[in-house]
């Protein structure tokens, strides 16, 4: 299936390539085979069983010839990808044979879509946890991902894992590809600049390739040193291809903490129940000199949140600065506020999990909202900051890899928050002096009566 196969059909495709590929070890079984790398490419292929002597019968098959191998598509892909940045190979194979003939591989996996299957794998990654940005490679079948990368994905715990897909297809593109990996991987950090690439396109996309994989500001060679370096290393600029703006989900669907139980929406409430919180990204535009991460939060008196007047823009103007910007959409009532502080902590704790990602030190992490966005950034600073998790007001909640990482912020702005537990109108000076809060800035406007009232007490 060059796309493998997008559905039963042949297109004339370009015949073989003169680009080789070096063979490099792959993971097999529950093999660890780089004790250090942080990066992983996966993939599904298969490649038709053809007589390549004849270029003809290459014309819209599933495989290319290089340096006299015939590897499928997307596995000559992958071993391009491994050659710019390194990394472990790991080929997601079946217990169950696939037909190599066809027709007969076409119609397998029609019934294998039809029937939701999900074939047994006859390998699995044994060291799945030392890796941070796993790259996951597939054909494009019959408008979707084959079901062998399903069982992949199901197989293992991403947590906060980076995945970073790469489609070869028939003409049909991604199709749905990477929005089902966010389904069913919500926790994960998506990179929505995937490669695609058309079966006529594979054989001679080396150039091609070798440029995307270079873009993507990652190299497993150096990955660990990076880490290791001043504690965190700290870009000075943007990737040449910075992380689009994004919808990065903050829950696994399921497991997220909360004490009220919402079901039905009468009409009152700004989300439905089946909301689940995340964020939106705004990177800092490519050459600007990355000077940390700032996580906004819109106001809305925790009724409804305005982004478009207030959080966008903001998220906007400060990834112009240079700051790494993420728009969070955080639960408002029937919620309370404590269960939207809990929202804005993971947050703060996915970004710091990703810092090398986004360019940035763990430490420089800032929140920030206005009105109720403020409020409930002063709630996060006092009350769900550190190690804190989701139990504290959930005793069902299961607290995953995540919960593993600070939510401290490095600072914290509070526009307009009249009210709450850290706000303008606080005046329990003592118990502020002991909360060990970061550097807080308060704005609001002196001439109104609420501030005039709020100065007398």
């Amino acid at each position: 299936m060059t796309g493998e196969y997008d559905e039963k059909k042949t297109t004339v495709s370009e015949t073989a390539s003169s680009e080789t590929i070096t063979e490099n070890e792959e993971v097999q079984g529950e093999q660890n085979v780089s004790e250090d790398s942080r990066i992983l490419i996966a993939y599904f292929s298969m490649p038709e069983d053809v007589d390549t002597e004849n270029a003809d019968v290459l014309a819209g098959v599933s495989l290319v010839v290089s340096d006299g191998e015939k590897p499928g598509n997307t596995e000559y892909v992958a071993k391009l990808i491994q050659q710019t940045i390194g990394g472990d190979l790991f080929r997601i194979e079946t217990e169950e044979e696939y037909p190599l003939s066809h027709d007969p591989l076409v119609d397998q996996a029609s019934e294998e879509k039809s029937e939701n299957a999900r074939p047994k794998l006859s390998s699995k990654v044994g060291n799945f946890e030392q890796y941070e940005t796993i790259l996951l490679g597939s054909p494009n079948w019959w408008g979707d991902m084959p079901m062998p990368a399903y069982s992949f994905l199901e197989e293992y715990d991403f947590g906060a894992k980076m995945i970073i897909p790469f489609v070869t297809h028939g003409g049909s593109g991604a199709s749905q590809t990477i929005e089902t990996i966010s389904e069913i991987q919500p926790g994960a950090l998506m990179r929505d600049n995937a490669l695609i690439l058309s079966r006529d396109e594979v054989s001679a996309s080396g150039e091609a390739v070798t440029e995307w994989a270079s873009q993507l500001g990652i190299n497993a060679k150096n990955s660990q040193e990076t880490m290791e370096q001043n504690e965190m290393t700290v870009a000075s600029t943007a990737v040449p291809t910075p992380i689009q703006q994004q919808r990065i989900y903050l829950w696994d669907e399921g497991n997220m903490p909360a004490i009220t139980e919402y079901t039905e929406n009468t009409g009152f409430y700004a989300d439905d129940p089946d909301f689940r919180p995340y964020m939106t990204f705004y990177p800092v535009p490519e050459g600007t000199e990355i000077k940390g991460a700032v996580l906004v939060n819109s106001g809305g008196a925790f009724a409804y949140r305005s982004n478009e007047n207030e959080g966008g823009p903001t998220a906007e103007d400060l990834s112009r600065l240079g700051y790494q910007s993420f728009l969070v959409d955080y639960r408002v009532s029937p919620y309370t506020q404590e269960e939207g502080a809990l929202d804005l902590a993971r947050a703060v704790r996915f970004v710091r999990a990703h810092a090398i990602e986004y360019g940035i030190d763990e430490k420089d992490i800032a929140v920030m909202g206005f009105s109720a966005g403020g409020i409930l950034s002063g709630e996060e600073l006092l009350n769900y900051d550190g190690m804190v998790n989701g139990r504290t007001l959930d005793k069902r909640y299961v607290p995953d890899a995540l919960d593993d990482v600070s939510a401290d912020a490095a600072a914290a702005g509070m526009i307009y928050s009249f009210y709450g537990r850290l706000s303008a109108a606080t005046d329990d000076v003592e118990k502020l002096a002991v909360s060990d809060l970061p550097p807080t800035f308060f704005a609001m406007a002196q001439e109104i009566p609420l501030f005039q009232s709020l100065k007398k007490i």
